[in-house]
């Protein structure tokens, strides 16, 4: 069974997304999840 690697990012803003695809970039195997307290997160390029 192979072990899953998990990246957790906190914070919605600009930067957040941002570092979420560029992790997903340089490992497309990584599982990432992102937690916003709002309502919204930033999607913008």
């Amino acid at each position: 069974m192979a072990k899953t690697t998990r990246l957790i990012i906190v914070g919605g803003s600009a930067a957040g997304p941002s570092a979420a695809a560029k992790a997903k970039r340089v490992n497309r195997d990584l599982e990432v999840m992102i937690f916003e307290k709002g309502d919204f997160v930033s999607y913008g390029a």
